[in-house]
């Protein structure tokens, strides 16, 4: 049999620099072509001078003319086929370069088989050589372009060999012309890019076969496809390479599917553009974003072209399209890959590689690998592992854990901690709800944390209860890390950063925050050295970029989400520092370094405040909620303990525990600049938390005050003296032994003493006492079973308390189950009318209590043990309740006044209890609709299409007049909260967008680096 005849079509487009390369490769191949032929679609560089040079036959054609056009445009200037002749046409790129043995290779791997109609080399990289890019390529389902390869991809022969395909590259690609022509060739309506993925799949489709050859091997500059030149066809809109890339695969892909997959592939095109779109917005690549987008509508607007296409390629399909399914990559596959993508990005990102990493070869001597053999290898004992600072202080840290912590394995609850919702989308519900059926119900705004938190839940499958234990166990680990993370680059001295790591970690405020429960307080102090790193500059912030200006201002509202009081501090902080910049900027507002700062610093400030809006919003009414930490209201130990760094509290240290964080500041202050550079800001918040923790305020959803906790502000102080510490004793022994005895030494023996006393004693406590704490697992509810059957029932609780040395009460009002997490921060106010009921409890003043417990809808009285007689005997004989219950938990008495929810008073004066379902309810009369729920605008009764009209009357209740008889519809309208959440959104999406890195176009990235 003779051998095949082959017609090299090289296309040509302003490739001149590539071109030398190409035509040299071709006429250097072991087994030439038997003809070559150019078709140039009108190039403006020196391409046509530089093929008449080399002597290859040129025609030329317009510049928007696409490929498969060119193509077909240089088959029509060859011979006709000849018949029962064997021609193939091996269609090159301007831009590829080919081994000298790639023709051969590709007619060696086609001799043997028959039904191959199509074969394409290895493509690997034009500027790095060893970088696979192409052996094959497929498409998959969201209309990605398929190779099976990872990114840069080092090519070791390990896909070598003769493989089955979909499709590949047309660079280089060898086709048998009969079956070009009687297929159509390749598609004019994909005028560049996929058009080689739908002429394979029309192939396959057709019966025959597609191969891949890794012995034939070119060398590929995607010029186009990278933007190394311009995209001049017709059909790209706008000259977008990415634009016509997308179109095309929606096209090839609905094109040549079956019909019964059409509607999936179509919601896949559609979800993979918008997901994509967005990720270019991230980028600040709105041009991409768009070509995602118009991508898809183009083809919508045009849709005779895809039933054209479909109808022309049935004509020529004589098997099943089932048969591309091999070759097309399952959903796995995908999502395998876009992992591998992932976290080799972030890989990249944490571990950069680092040239230094990179031994040179120093000698010119030739290398014996044998003599590796003969060289004994150095092992380190594993056991040395545990002579590392940090192992030792992680180990200490661990066993002491799991002792401190004995009863708080499982569900937590306790302290400032409410016990944990069923699931994270209760949290969710709660953050989006515009009203809360907590005590009197509330319509405040559900602070973002609780949202935080959700999300955070999702690492445990939504378990926010396995969420929040196992932070609070692994806490202080968490601290130690984060400390030494920050600490170790004030000191080369490992044991020293370790050391002040521990501290840290078991310092008397993050005790109290995890023994009382401090959510707020342990987020903060996690990520407080994170933030010290970068404040370090802060009085020099127009070194600062604007994108870690957005970044920071992210990370501030994180930390101000969890703590309100970093808004003061932020607030006082940079409003002095402003004041600074202006003294030094000679009282000259005009000057320009003071108008970068001050705009940098608005910035900070104003967007962590508008973040946390509408919550930021209720400070200026109310500036004691700045001094509230989040969750139930705990009080702090007051300024005594303060002054030592204790914030005191339930569950802290006693003040016999004297930890060094005081001694260590004022030590720093006298001693190097460096060290009182740390101490000075750490005194200043200490005495700034001493001074706050006097304050009386109210607590969340009560008007019982309390002391405020200054965790916060502990924490600042802990930090900085521990730094002052680490570089005040950085290098302090060699400093000593070159002096004589004197106030240093003493000084130094001193904090070195009372570091150990206050380790063994705080270690001591924690591993005894210090484990029963209020934060525990395993805590009974406060509300008995009984009274949580009915859920709509209003259930108030007396708790005995002690205040001023007298036994009293506290009240709070459930709905037939205990207070969970996030929903004490949105708890109303005591309503004044129903604290003076309770007092009339007490005192045996309180004739009308029953009434006015009633008139609120509240049903039930659960006097929680211990019982104080005088109470039980007061509400026993003022009449109005009558007792249900007693039981070893308490008392319960029912309110004899019928209440409800709903309470219909029609025109004669009768009172009757609607029940509801859902937010519909049967009104048998007219009359004044009342709902014992707290007034908020955002109530709403609907009857008949219109709206009912609403007042506040005088107990502060909602009322409504219903004019006629019938089915009602009430509800809380959440347009506000809604309005909220959707300004929150964008002001995030915003900050995120300016504080990522900018992504590039690929024109804009070198080609050493696409390389």
């Amino acid at each position: 049999m003779s051998a095949p005849r082959v017609t090299a079509l090289l296309v040509v487009h302003d490739g001149a620099t590539w071109l030398s390369e190409v035509v040299a490769s071709l006429a250097s191949q072991s087994v030439p072509p038997n003809q070559v032929f150019a078709i140039d679609t009108g190039s403006l560089d020196a391409s046509v001078k530089l093929l008449k040079g080399a002597r290859i036959p040129v025609a030329t054609i317009s510049r928007e003319s696409g490929f498969g056009a060119a193509v077909a445009h240089g088959i029509t200037q060859l011979p006709a086929l000849i018949k029962d002749s064997e021609e193939w046409i091996w269609i090159l790129h301007d831009d590829c370069e080919l081994h000298p043995a790639a023709l051969e290779s590709l007619l060696a791997a086609i001799a043997d088989r028959p039904s191959v109609v199509m074969a394409g080399p290895k493509l690997l990289g034009w500027h790095n050589r060893t970088n696979l890019i192409e052996l094959g390529i497929s498409i998959a389902t969201n209309g990605a372009r398929w190779t099976g390869l990872e990114p840069l991809e080092y090519d070791q022969g390990q896909h070598d060999g003769v493989t089955e395909v979909l499709s590949v590259s047309t660079a280089g690609a060898l086709i048998r012309r009969d079956v070009f022509e009687e297929l159509g060739g390749f598609d004019q309506n994909l005028e560049l890019f996929r058009d080689d993925v739908d002429f394979g799949w029309r192939v396959r489709v057709a019966g025959h076969s597609v191969i891949a050859v890794s012995d034939a091997i070119g060398y590929h500059a995607q010029a186009s496809a990278t933007e190394r030149r311009s995209v001049d066809v017709q059909g790209a809109f706008l000259h977008r390479p990415l634009l016509l890339d997308r179109r095309n695969a929606a096209y090839v892909l609905l094109a040549n599917s079956s019909v019964w997959s059409l509607p999936g592939l179509i919601f896949t095109l559609f979800a993979g553009a918008i997901l994509r779109s967005v990720g270019y917005l991230f980028a600040k690549l709105p041009g991409y974003a768009s070509d995602e987008i118009l991508a898809i509508g183009s083809l919508i607007i045009h849709p005779t072209e895809l039933l054209s296409a479909r109808k022309f390629r049935k004509q020529h399909r004589l098997i099943s399209p089932r048969v591309v399914n091999a070759f097309v990559p399952s959903r796995i596959s995908q999502l395998r890959s876009s992992i591998s993508r992932l976290a080799s990005t972030l890989r990249s990102v944490v571990l950069p590689h680092s040239p230094s990493r990179e031994l040179p070869i120093i000698s010119d001597l030739e290398i014996n690998e044998d003599e590796d053999l003969l060289t004994p290898v150095l092992r380190t004992p594993w056991r040395t592992l545990f002579y590392r600072p940090m192992v030792i202080a992680a180990s200490i840290i661990t066993l002491v854990s799991l002792s401190w912590a004995r009863h708080r394995f499982g569900p937590l609850a306790g302290g400032a901690l409410a016990e944990s919702p069923a699931s994270f989308r209760d949290l969710i519900k709660l953050y989006i709800s515009s009203w809360h059926d907590v005590g009197m119900g509330s319509a405040q705004s559900t602070p973002t944390w609780v949202l935080v938190i959700a999300i955070a839940s999702l690492l445990f499958f939504g378990n926010v209860s396995v969420f929040i234990t196992i932070f609070f166990l692994t806490a202080p680990l968490i601290l130690l890390l984060s400390a030494h993370r920050y600490l170790k680059k004030f000191t080369d001295n490992q044991w020293l950063s370790a050391g002040a790591s521990l501290l840290y970690a078991l310092s008397p405020v993050a005790i109290a925050s995890v023994n009382g429960g401090r959510l707020g307080v342990l987020v903060f102090m996690a990520l407080l050295p994170f933030l010290m790193r970068q404040f370090h500059a802060w009085a020099e912030i127009d070194r600062w970029s604007w994108r870690s200006i957005f970044g920071y201002s992210l990370f501030i509202w994180f930390l101000l989400s969890f703590n309100p009081s970093v808004l003061l501090i932020l607030f006082v902080g940079s409003t002095l520092t402003i004041f600074g910049d202006f003294r030094k900027a000679s009282n000259d507002y005009r000057n320009q370094l003071f108008l970068e700062r001050l705009k940098r610093r608005l910035t900070l400030l104003i967007l962590p405040f508008l973040l946390s809006a509408p919550a930021s919003l209720g400070v200026l009414l109310n500036p004691t909620r700045i001094l509230r930490e989040i969750g139930l209201s705990v009080s702090g130990g007051g300024p005594n303990l303060a002054i030592l760094a204790n914030p005191g509290g339930p569950g802290s240290l006693p003040w016999w525990c004297l930890s060094p964080i005081v001694a260590i500041l004022l030590v720093a202050y006298f001693s190097t600049t460096a060290a009182r550079k740390f101490a000075v800001p750490g005194i200043t918040f200490l005495l700034c938390g001493t001074l706050i923790s006097v304050a009386v305020i109210p607590g969340n959803g009560t008007l019982l005050n309390a002391q405020v906790s200054v965790g916060t502000f502990i924490a600042i102080a802990t930090l900085f003296s521990l730094t002052s510490g680490v570089v005040m004793f950085d290098k302090i022994r060699s400093r000593l032994e070159q002096s004589h005895i004197n106030y240093r030494h003493i000084s130094v023996a001193l904090i070195l003493a009372l570091t150990l006393v206050y380790s063994a004693t705080s270690l001591s406590w924690l591993v005894t006492a210090g484990a029963d704490s209020p934060l525990r697992t395993g805590q009974k509810n406060v509300l008995p079973a009984y009274l949580a059957i009915e859920k709509s029932a209003k259930s108030l609780v007396l708790r005995p308390y002690i205040r001023s040395g007298e036994q009293t009460l506290s009240y709070y009002i459930s709905r037939g189950r205990d207070i969970t997490l996030g929903e004490v921060d949105v708890a109303p106010a005591d309503t004044e009318v129903i604290s003076r009921a309770v007092e009339g409890l007490i005192d045996n003043t309180g004739v009308t209590s029953s009434e006015v417990l009633a008139t609120y809808g509240i049903k039930y009285v659960y006097l929680k043990n211990p019982i104080i007689d005088e109470v039980v005997q007061t509400i026993d004989g003022l009449g109005g309740f009558i007792r249900t219950s007693a039981t070893k938990a308490g008392i319960v008495w029912k309110v004899s006044e019928a209440t409800g929810r709903i309470i219909l008073t029609d025109y004669a004066g009768e009172v009757s209890i609607i029940e509801a379902t859902g937010i519909s309810a049967i009104v048998p009369r007219p009359g004044t609709l009342t709902l014992t729920e707290s007034f908020s605008k955002g109530w709403r009764i609907y009857q008949d299409g219109f709206t009912a009209a609403r007042i506040e009357d005088r107990d502060g209740l909602p009322t409504f007049e219903i004019t006629n008889a019938g089915e009602v519809t009430i509800f809380h309208d959440g347009t506000q909260r809604r309005a909220w959440i959707s300004f929150f959104m964008i002001v995030l999406v915003t900050v995120i967008v300016l504080a990522l890195p900018s992504g590039r176009r690929k024109s804009e990235i070198s080609e050493k680096e696409l390389a």
